[in-house]
């Protein structure tokens, strides 16, 4: 009975670490409810260059995904480990989630007090887009992760003003680092430091090591590709060069278009439902913090505002105007900063806050974010693959697909891919004694992304003489169709 007394609401509600342990948990348990892993498309392409990174990287080649040497490493040595799976692909991924769960915490308890950063947690443990995407591999989650905890530390190095933290200024510039060798936006964060210093009205010695920092990991990089690929700059010109052709080739995304193309980025807010309730509030809390002027959370606004406001409309290019492409998951580069200015809002003082508004919010925002993420699509979409690949290991004759398909099967492999398959020739008239696969959402998506991708005529329409052999698949528009011709 005592050891249950000492156990009451009071106690638990005042111990900091076990609530940030118990939003920890159901973070990581709604992440592992709503497992994504492997995609078809960018995710492919970091886990074939993770396969391969011990044999070098291709110095003819142009595609900037194979270049992010800082979530290609991670992937490898999981893969090591773990060996060549959903899990393993993801798996650092998902702990830069997770890690930023416990990082928002020490954010708000460094700016505000320990209730707001154990608001901010759980209000990030639930973040639709943010469990969407700590199962998937792709850059944009680590990489954040990553440039917010160099933020942090240099905040930490600012508050704290003691002579002994003049080295984390150096660390706050090698966890930037760390972030740019995942993803290139990271480098975004100059424009907060930019505006923090205007805003301070001073620069002292200790922040040239923040560039310092990021230097070395720069040298650091370029002096791999040296070794990789012979030329210090690849990461650099194959980037440009690769972002220049894919917006050419894709027209621009349609970001050029004028006026539409400068709503991209509000219309996504607006419309897509793994940010809209979170950032209404978000834009919300921004107005309430201006009109009553809450000084300490304009670092936070700095942040959040200046990096979405360069996302929307500025250049993704060194030497030419290229916008971003507009996708949900780039918004995480100012996820923390969101989350933060919500809950200092949540967490605020007036009775209404406190007796309507943060309840409410609260129960409308997890059950929401929940329905949201469970009604996502695009869990679990190799398993029609997985479902065809023994059959076609079984096949004694060549087969041909499509060359995205051919690519997750050789992944499903662990890319010992043992069938006899090859990509579509560009005639498929004079085949004569071989299987064609058809795997309709693949080709459907394909087209979708490239409107200059063609496929031979006889896949729309495949002749009467094929003869159907196997079909995988409930739904007729997304089956794996396998056929036989004679």
């Amino acid at each position: 009975m005592k050891m249950f007394n000492k156990l009451n609401e009071k106690n638990i509600f005042d111990n900091t670490k076990l609530l940030l342990l118990i939003i920890v948990l159901f973070g990581l348990t709604l992440r592992l409810i709503f497992f994504s892993g492997m995609g078809t498309s960018d995710s492919l392409t970091y886990s074939k260059t993770a396969h391969t990174i011990d044999n070098g990287i291709d110095p003819d080649s142009t595609l900037t995904l194979s270049t992010r040497l800082g979530l290609i490493y991670p992937t490898r040595l999981s893969y090591k480990l773990f060996g060549i799976n959903d899990f393993s692909s993801v798996l650092f991924i998902l702990l830069t989630s997770i890690g930023s769960i416990i990082l928002i915490f020490y954010f708000g308890k460094l700016l505000f007090n320990e209730r707001i950063g154990l608001m901010a947690a759980f209000l990030l443990s639930f973040f639709p887009l943010n469990v969407v995407y700590s199962t998937k591999l792709l850059s944009d989650l680590p990489s954040a992760f990553f440039m917010a905890l160099g933020v942090y530390i240099f905040l930490y190095s600012e508050i704290k003003s003691k002579l002994k933290y003049r080295i984390n200024y150096f660390l706050s510039g090698i966890f930037i680092g760390i972030g740019y060798l995942i993803r290139e936006s990271v480098l975004l964060i100059a424009l907060f430091f930019i505006i923090y210093i205007l805003y301070k009205r001073k620069i002292k010695k200790e922040y040239f090591l923040v560039p310092l920092g990021i230097l070395v990991i720069f040298i650091i990089e370029s002096f791999i590709f040296l070794q990789l690929t012979g030329d210090l700059l690849f990461r650099t010109h194959a980037s440009q060069q690769y972002l220049a052709e894919a917006m050419v080739a894709h027209n621009y995304f349609g970001r050029l278009d004028f006026p539409q193309g400068l709503f991209h980025y509000p219309y996504i807010i607006l419309t897509n439902n793994l940010v809209t309730l979170f950032y209404i509030l978000i834009f919300i809390a921004i107005v309430c913090c201006i009109i009553n002027k809450k000084r300490e959370t304009y670092i936070l606004m700095f942040w959040f505002l200046a990096l979405l406001i360069y996302l929307s409309f500025g250049s993704a290019s060194f030497t030419q105007y290229i916008p971003f492409v507009a996708k949900d998951r780039y918004l995480s580069i100012i996820t923390i900063p969101g989350i933060l200015l919500l809950a200092h809002f949540l967490m605020g003082k007036k009775d209404v806050i406190k007796r309507i508004i943060m309840p409410l919010s609260l129960l409308v925002l997890l059950l929401t974010s929940i329905g949201f993420v469970y009604m996502r699509e695009d869990r679990s979409l190799l398993n029609n693959l997985r479902e065809i690949q023994p059959f076609l290991e079984e096949i004694d004759k060549i087969a041909f697909i499509d060359p995205r398909s051919l690519e997750v099967l050789n992944y499903i492999s662990s890319y010992k891919n043992q069938t006899n398959l090859e990509e579509y020739p560009a005639d498929l008239t004079t085949i004569k004694d071989a299987y064609i696969v058809i795997n309709k959402e693949m080709i459907r998506n394909l087209r979708e992304a490239d409107l200059n991708k063609i496929f031979p005529a006889e896949i729309n329409n495949p002749p009467k003489t094929w003869i159907i052999i196997k079909e995988i698949g409930k739904n007729n528009k997304n089956k794996i169709v396998v056929y036989y011709i004679p």
